[in-house]
């Protein structure tokens, strides 16, 4: 699911990126000024994307040809951050003026439910589970970068796909961020967390919930006092291991830098390995390949690092663009996600439009 916000914001206002596509782009679309935070594959070989478009929240469905099959476009201001198939047709989450956002939309493009859920606190983006049985969790939060908007919580909303809420509940203290949330198929939910305390710069966390809501546990990856880190997506390996990964801040002799992170922790919080990949970059989505090998993509120009999965090394890079400059990009990738024939789907803005991708893993 996954993952973003208002840092696009800022990206939007970058310089132009300077870029040559890549021969091994087999399929691309923009669709206006925009975001898209969220890609996968369906079920039908097709594809599922949402966003933000012109402001407001947008879902898009692709058939195998990749012709539209479905489009959608709420009559709210704000954005969609995860969505989920059903046979009935969607689920999209996530905000519309600081609230959360609900909606259930029919295969034919046209909404068959959507609401809002307030909070005592300012609510960014949403991360869908399907836990079964018809019963969805969403995680709400803010936006990692939007540490201005003072204390947050997590929002937790457990609900049905009629659009009935079973549970509601919020967990944490001060500013706590989830941008990406998985499950382990035995009721556990993993969250990447960006928090910050009073003064404190944020730090980049993974927790461990239990199905009844309660933390179990939390392991801090990159906490130096002096530097800002953040988590955008967590994951799971071949072995059971959670993947997670995000930036971190270093010093260089004129400035400080953004680095791109990539870590394993155990089911029980150990940290197994922590890597650092791309300068000048942050980790935003982050997945297996199908064998042993981890795909982490790095937000500026689609700056995709392959590393083993058993250590952290890297084995290769993939690049969106022949010619890219992370400094002064308007090119950036905010999830990732493979289709039925092992190409990798990517989600984004280029040239501030929406925009998804699919390019060859080769």
């Amino acid at each position: 699911m996954k993952k973003l916000i208002p840092f696009f914001l800022l990206a939007m206002l970058f310089g132009a990126c300077k870029k040559e596509e890549d021969n091994n782009i087999i399929w691309e679309k923009s669709r206006g000024g925009g975001n898209a935070f969220f890609v996968e594959s369906t079920a039908d070989s097709g594809v599922l994307g949402c966003g933000t478009l012109s402001g407001k929240p947008y879902l898009v469905k692709y058939n195998y040809g990749k012709s539209v099959e479905a489009e959608y476009t709420s009559e709210r201001s704000g954005l969609f951050s995860s969505a989920l198939s059903l046979s009935t047709g969607y689920i999209a989450a996530g905000s519309s003026g600081g609230k959360m956002l609900l909606t259930h939309i029919g295969k034919d493009g046209v909404s068959v439910w959507d609401k809002t859920i307030s909070a005592s606190f300012w609510l960014d983006l949403a991360n869908l589970i399907d836990e079964g049985n018809g019963i969805l969790l969403a995680v709400g939060s803010a936006s990692p970068d939007s540490s201005e908007n003072g204390d947050t919580r997590i929002l937790f909303v457990r609900f049905n796909s009629e659009g009935f809420v079973i549970e509601k509940d919020s967990a944490e203290t001060g500013f706590v961020s989830v941008n990406n949330a998985c499950a382990d198929g035995l009721g556990n939910i993993y969250l990447a967390v960006t928090r910050s305390t009073g003064s404190q710069k944020p730090k980049a966390i993974i927790m461990k919930f239990n199905s009844d809501l309660q933390k179990l546990w939390e392991t801090e990856l990159y906490n130096n006092p002096d530097f800002t880190a953040a988590c955008y997506d967590a994951a799971f390996d071949a072995s059971g291991n959670i993947l997670v990964t995000g930036k971190t801040e270093s010093s260089s002799l004129t400035a400080t830098l953004n680095n791109s992170f990539l870590a394993s922790v155990s089911i029980s919080g150990r940290v197994n390995w922590k890597k650092y990949l791309e300068n000048s970059n942050s980790g935003s989505s982050v997945i297996m390949n199908g064998s042993d090998e981890v795909f982490m993509l790095n937000r500026n120009c689609f700056i995709i690092s392959r590393a083993d999965s058993g250590d952290g090394a890297q084995t290769g890079i993939i690049r969106m663009y022949s010619q890219c400059d992370s400094y002064t990009t308007d090119a950036f990738g905010y999830d990732m996600n493979l289709d039925h024939d092992g190409n990798i789907l990517v989600a984004g803005s280029s040239g501030g439009n929406f925009y998804l991708a699919l390019k060859s893993s080769q």
